[in-house]
Formats: structure tokens, C-alpha cells, sequence
């Protein structure tokens, strides 16, 4: 699969370096955030589109705002 855009790397990026931080792995992500692991993977990878509604799951899941969550993005 191919990448979205630099965008969306960049996005899967914080995502993962915000879970780092709560030493969350990718699975206790997506089950909080009702999704499949490798969903959570693609948009790690910038592989998938996230829909505005799990961009505000994963956010809330991660314990940041929205704009924390788009930060360097």
C-alpha cells in the first residue's frame, strides 16, 4: 500500500511517538480506540486515512487535544 502523502506520515508519526510515551502498544491503542491493530499500523505508516471521528478517539485515547495531536504535523 502506498503512502498518502508526507502529511499523513507525519501524522502516523505523533501517533506513535504520543502512545511511546504512555507505553502503549499499538493493540491497547486501536481496542481504546475500536479499531483493528493493523488499522492502527496503516496510519502509523501513513498507509490509511483516518476519519475525523477516530482522529477524536485516538486523541482521546492518547489523553491530548486535538491541536497537541496535530502538533509538527
Amino acid at each position: 500500500m502506498n503512502v498518502l502523502s508526507a502529511t499523513h506520515k507525519k501524522f502516523g508519526l505523533r501517533i506513535k511517538e504520543l502512545r511511546y510515551k504512555l507505553n502503549m502498544s499499538q493493540e491497547d491503542l486501536a481496542f481504546k480506540v475500536g479499531v483493528d491493530r493493523s488499522y492502527m499500523g496503516f496510519l502509523e505508516r501513513g498507509q490509511k486515512n483516518a476519519t475525523l471521528k477516530n482522529i477524536t478517539k485516538i486523541a482521546d485515547a492518547l489523553h491530548v487535544s486535538l491541536s497537541d495531536l496535530f502538533q509538527s504535523v
